[in-house]
């Protein structure tokens, strides 16, 4: 195992403790629930990396993947819905 896969896994932990403290504000984003979602994915892709160290390498590498290839989609999903509602105002 590599030292910054452990050291990836506990930043986003912080991470994710920090939106548990903070998710009232956090609802406040616009589709907030996309990106809380794009999140997860990615912190259990983080999780599976360091897994897959441990235990069943061929299901967590494949888990770590899906994890990746989910937050990209949840991501853009995050991004289209929330622009679509989003007001622009541009100056010339």
């Amino acid at each position: 195992m590599h030292d910054n896969e452990l050291f990836v896994l506990s930043l986003g932990t912080v991470v994710l403790i920090f939106i548990g403290f903070y998710r009232a504000q956090f609802g406040r984003l616009p589709a907030a629930y996309w990106l809380f979602a794009a999140f997860l994915s990615l912190w259990i892709a983080w999780v599976a990396t360091v897994l897959e160290h441990f235990a069943f390498p061929v299901f967590f590498n494949v888990l770590e993947h899906l994890g990746y290839a989910a937050n990209a989609v949840l991501l853009l999903l995050w991004c289209w819905i929330g622009m679509r509602g989003a007001k622009v105002d541009v100056h010339d």
